[in-house]
């Protein structure tokens, strides 16, 4: 099945409104493969329809206008990012598909959920899938209906509109290497274009010649709005006052991580579950529990890291310390926690694209964040054997005590379960 995102529209006539929307106004459908995100129940005439009367400028122009945001900020908890990847939020009057954009920097998740049944509204939007196509696949199909609306703009002789004009800006900024750095980074801290301070946003891309543009990139999209995110010298002086010495070089790295599942319509978890089973086998660790003294062996530090003090670091990390050596920050003193931190580092160190001075261990859901947890999980709690500990018994009780064989916290095992089946998916937090 091809995973090709496309937005099609037929053109219809509009009798009233603002001149760029009844050049614009049609049938329009969100489809991604031969899934129709945009799959509508008409009451009026009884039918289910995959294409809905909708203003194709309103749509164009929300996605020019949130063209950055869609490309490069993960999801965040936070009202801000769900206007600028819910396409409900657009308005103008008219019921837009329930569909989000959910991306990571390396795909993005198209999500549609059925709407409520409303004696009001003769129109439900009936859809319920998630399907994940990659970045350039979005940025594709974005691009294609921009452009087709902008012509459809001309062929009416509907000149100088806001969607022309913001649309011109994106196409420049992305020619332009360093203005679409800044644009990304900016992005990435939940900002609209031009909305972030720019003492801000600049502070953190003048970080990429020390940290690297991953390493940069991910302190943007884990950082909390209105809160600077820290830079090499404030990391260096808490990986100097409270890191621990890695030998990054006894970590056994042979480079299978961005090959393994690289099927973009796959959950990002199954290519890091993948490489961690991978590894296991190569440590020849079969599937019992990782002790602390192996697991610290593996990661290249002393075992006198688990357990350890909490630290006053906003996250864990690793900052290069040259040579092959690095300082290690753990920000929590919970055994079980130092354990996923040291697992995703060594997933970090074997899954990531080019090695840079910082790998940051966060709660953020980028790609990459996403798949060292993923990679953590098997890695600590290889589920081929975890599972075989619960005899059909997936309740609270029988997590804890798996959780409590391989020294994991319950919600690790919790995650294992849903990610492999055993218990239903309420949120798609990792895909």
């Amino acid at each position: 099945m091809s995973l090709r995102f496309v937005i099609e529209i037929d053109w219809e006539r509009l009798d009233s409104g603002p001149p760029e929307e009844r050049a614009t106004f049609g049938a329009i459908g969100l489809r991604a493969g031969d899934v129709w995100l945009s799959e509508a129940h008409d009451r009026f005439v009884n039918s289910v329809r995959q294409k809905v009367h909708l203003s194709g400028y309103l749509l164009a122009h929300w996605l020019a206008w949130n063209w950055w945001r869609l490309r490069w900020e993960p999801r965040r908890r936070s009202l801000a990012w769900k206007m600028a990847h819910r396409l409900p939020t657009i308005g103008g009057g008219y019921v837009w598909p329930n569909v989000d954009f959910d991306g990571d920097g390396e795909r993005v998740l198209l999500k549609a959920t059925p709407t409520r049944a409303c004696a009001s509204e003769p129109l439900r939007y009936v859809t319920e899938a998630g399907v994940v196509v990659s970045a350039p696949e979005s940025e594709y199909g974005i691009e294609q209906f921009i452009d087709c609306i902008l012509g459809k703009l001309r062929s009416e002789d509907v000149r100088q509109t806001h969607l022309e004009s913001t649309w011109a800006h994106v196409v420049n900024e992305r020619k332009d290497a360093e203005f679409a750095r800044y644009r990304r980074i900016e992005a990435a801290m939940g900002y609209d274009p031009g909305e972030a301070a720019e003492s801000a946003v600049q502070s953190l891309v003048s970080e990429t010649k020390v940290l690297g543009e991953d390493g940069v990139a991910e302190l943007a999209a884990g950082s909390v709005t209105g809160v600077p995110a820290p830079g090499s010298k404030e990391l260096r002086e808490i990986a100097d006052r409270s890191g621990y010495d890695v030998d990054l070089g006894s970590i056994p790295r042979e480079p299978i991580g961005n090959q393994a599942g690289q099927d973009v319509g796959k959950p990002s978890w199954l290519g890091a579950h993948h490489a961690a089973r991978d590894f296991r086998n190569r440590c020849g660790l079969g599937g019992g529990v990782l002790t602390n003294q192996r697991l610290a062996e593996l990661a290249g530090v002393s075992s006198a890291v688990l357990p350890g003090d909490a630290t006053s670091a906003p996250f864990s990390f690793a900052l290069d310390g040259g040579s092959e050596t690095a300082r290690l920050v753990l920000q929590s003193p919970i055994v079980t926690s130092r354990r996923f931190a040291l697992a995703r580092l060594i997933g970090d160190r074997i899954l990531a694209k080019v090695q840079e001075p910082l790998v940051p261990i966060m709660r953020s859901y980028t790609y990459r964040q996403k798949r060292q947890r993923a990679f953590a999980a098997e890695l600590l709690c290889p589920f081929e054997h975890a599972s075989q500990l619960f005899d059909s018994d997936f309740s609270v009780d029988s997590q804890e005590q798996v959780a409590a064989e391989y020294q994991v916290s319950p919600m690790l095992v919790r995650t294992q379960l849903v990610n492999n089946g055993f218990l239903p998916r309420e949120t798609l937090d990792d895909f």
